[in-house]
């Protein structure tokens, strides 16, 4: 009997739940997770049948101003995989990527699985990583890649590290640039931690604060980075919902602080929104730029957030993004080394009416 690939649907459910109960034993979608994301926007599942029912379905996810899709799940019932349900399952799924105009597609595979790896090799996937430990019998993952349109390959030797907890996104990127430049720098979370508390703007009762671009650069500075600032807004930032009077002095007298470093140290500073080309020139330099986006428009949060650009494909910017979605089924291939489009990542590189952005390269440990 032929295999037909379709949209799932919420009737699918059980289908569903079956053929995950039938080829997987560990790592199993939940009815609760089916459903949830049957019906999110940036998911896309589809259900492989015959005459005699469903047979297998796959799951690709989409990460919001992203150019990479990821494959979270694929599953073909061994007694009819013989057909190629495994194989159209994947066509398909490659398919939905591409007309969603992804670059990549990405997925993460057990390193014992062979019949699935041997799959993806003789599709043109590429291994780009292993995370040990991925899975919950503690099995690894060996991540795959595969270049959908365009034919560049994403490569990178910055080292991505994911952020601990919701407030260091800015420090996560410090560290990854250090890692870079200072080979003999490995992060972890203390540091990540340590590096807050040092270029943070407030820590109060009220909750632990964020990073701005004068207090990052100087502390890159003493790490033995080279910095420039580049910064559209004169004076103290992010107090615009600021409602405590004590907590905008302590705010704006951390940030003067911060400034007299920055001048003590010599770096310099360029009050002006910076531009596109200012980022693809200082990557094409060998520098890494912090950039300061909107995290609404990233992942719906109207909160500031720091991502690290990488490099210039030519129409794409190339960024780690130190936030992981977990809670959406997001891993760190979700997160690093994303080819953004330059126009999208333009629009969202802004918080309000600022742009802000600190490059970093090699310098002198002072």
């Amino acid at each position: 009997m032929p295999v037909a690939i379709r949209p799932a649907r919420a009737t699918d459910i059980d289908a569903l739940v079956a053929i995950e109960n039938q080829s997987f034993t560990t790592d199993k979608l939940s009815r609760r997770s089916f459903r949830t994301l049957l019906e999110r926007d940036t998911a896309v599942t589809l259900i492989a049948e015959t005459e005699g029912g469903a047979v297998g379905y796959c799951m690709v996810l989409f990460r919001k101003g992203s150019g990479v899709a990821r494959l979270y799940s694929i599953a073909a019932l061994r007694l009819v995989d013989e057909r190629g349900a495994g194989q159209q399952l994947l066509d398909a799924a490659e398919q939905a990527a591409y007309d969603r105009d992804r670059l990549l597609l990405r997925l993460e595979v057990r390193e014992d699985n062979g019949r699935a790896i041997a799959l993806y090799e003789r599709n043109a996937y590429r291994r780009i990583g292993r995370e040990p430990d991925y899975y919950e019998d503690g099995a690894p993952a060996l991540r795959f890649e595969k270049i959908l349109r365009g034919g560049r390959a994403t490569t990178t030797t910055v080292p991505y590290f994911e952020q601990s907890v919701d407030f260091t996104c800015g420090p996560c990127c410090l560290m990854m640039a250090l890692a870079h430049f200072q080979p003999g720098f490995v992060p972890d979370a203390v540091t990540e931690i340590r590096l807050w508390r040092e270029a943070t703007t407030i820590f109060m009762m009220s909750g632990p604060g964020g990073c701005e671009p004068f207090g990052m650069a100087a502390v890159a500075h003493e790490r033995g980075l080279s910095a420039e600032i580049i910064v559209s807004h004169h004076g103290a930032l992010f107090l615009q919902s600021v409602r405590s009077a004590e907590k905008r002095q302590v705010m704006e007298l951390a940030q003067a602080d911060f400034r007299r470093r920055v001048d003590d140290y010599g770096i310099p500073v360029d009050y002006r929104a910076f531009s596109l080309d200012d980022v693809r020139r200082a990557v094409a330099a060998g520098k890494l730029v912090v950039v300061l986006v909107s995290g609404y428009l990233m992942f719906g949060k109207k909160v500031p957030h720091w991502v690290l650009v990488l490099a210039d494909d030519g129409d794409h910017l190339i960024v780690h993004d130190p936030w992981v979605e977990d809670e959406r089924g997001e891993a760190k291939v979700d997160a690093a080394a994303i080819p953004v489009p330059h126009e999208v990542f333009y629009g969202m590189a802004q918080f309000g009416r600022m742009r802000a952005a600190i490059v970093l390269g090699e310098g002198s440990r002072q």
